[in-house]
């Protein structure tokens, strides 16, 4: 009479094939497979933390700061115009010191969402008193929306001007050394 009122299940039936088994073990195998993608595309898109160079750019801080402050000291101003057509850069320089034969250029640009970058180091030679002029590499008419922002660096022998010059094509930029 007792097994009357028990239930059996049929015995045929595997644990894998019982619905709430599927629930239980579900759940987790879809997180540790999320996780797999996750680590997947961190592992691609990663930026590097480091240079490959940072310890020599790291000691060249205090070397940077000491040119800075000597461009105050000799209250150097400089004037940049771009003449597109020809490709040339000109450079206008005013000090209280002696200014150097060649000065060099160093203008990077970045393209915002993208992997471009372009660094272009140009020597520029004295023309007449403190008018440098040199020849610049201008990237092509569609990668015009690269050229919106360069990061300027003049270098002399002991001092450096640095500035962001917008919209290089068109507008001049005046460089004042900070004190």
């Amino acid at each position: 009479m007792t097994e009357f009122y028990i239930p059996h299940k049929n015995t045929t039936e595997h644990w894998y094939q019982e619905p709430w088994m599927l629930l239980v073990l579900g759940g987790p195998a879809i997180v540790v497979i999320a996780a797999l993608f996750t680590f997947y595309i961190a592992w691609q898109g990663s930026d590097n933390v480091l240079t490959k160079d940072y310890y020599k750019q790291g000691v060249n801080i205090d070397k940077d700061i000491h040119r800075d402050a000597k461009a105050g000291e000799y209250k150097i101003e400089a004037n940049a115009k771009i003449d597109s057509p020809a490709g040339n850069i000109q450079i206008q320089l005013k000090g209280k010191t002696i200014l150097p034969a060649t000065i060099l250029l160093v203008a990077s640009s970045y393209a915002r969402g993208s992997e471009f970058e372009a660094i272009q180091k140009i020597t520029l030679t004295q023309s007449k008193s403190g008018l440098y002029e040199g020849l610049i590499k201008l990237t092509a008419p569609s990668d015009s929306i690269n050229l919106n922002l360069w990061h300027i660096k003049i270098e002399g022998d002991n001092w450096r001007l640095t500035a962001e010059w917008h919209d290089p094509l068109h507008t001049t930029l005046q460089l004042k050394a900070s004190n």
